[in-house]
């Protein structure tokens, strides 16, 4: 039997190092399986808590605007002065909160007006557990969310 002069000649060396290296291609694929989770899983727990945290603040931030409205009419027509009605205020915070969509027994609050009726300040608060990280970093504590908005009553000249 003769071979071909560009056809390479198999010999024994080669299919023995073949065989001894048959199992790294499965380790190398379960290995960046993982990786690509644990990077999937990063990516996604990340953008779950930016998305918590501006839902909290577009909460917080429309809680203190509704609980601005509240003016002293009272006091306004005896002074000119514009102030806050403390107890009207913190209420209407509160009750733009607890008609939103994306508000739960989960989130705490805290809702206080300035004791000179010059702002109300909303304080949200929520813990958010990781989903696919957790998987990965089991007992890992929940992430920690709290956002803070203020707003005073804005006086437009005439």
């Amino acid at each position: 039997m003769h071979t071909p002069p560009n056809e390479p000649v198999p010999c024994s060396g080669t299919v023995s190092r073949l065989r001894s290296q048959a199992g790294s291609v499965t380790i190398w694929g379960i290995g960046l399986t993982l990786v690509i989770a644990a990077f999937a899983g990063i990516v996604t727990d990340m953008w779950r808590v930016f998305a918590v945290r501006q839902d909290l603040s577009g909460m917080a931030d429309a809680a203190a605007i509704a609980g601005a409205t509240a003016i002293d009419i009272d006091h306004l027509d005896l002074t000119g002065e514009v102030i806050l009605d403390g107890p009207e205020a913190e209420a209407r915070a509160l009750e733009y909160l607890q008609h939103q969509d994306g508000w739960s027994a989960e989130i705490t609050y805290a809702i206080n007006s300035a004791a000179d009726g010059s702002q109300v300040t909303v304080a949200l608060d929520e813990d958010v557990d990781f989903t696919l990280l957790g998987a990965l970093l089991p007992g890992e504590e929940p992430l920690h969310i709290a956002v803070t908005s203020l707003a005073s009553p804005n006086v437009v000249g005439p």
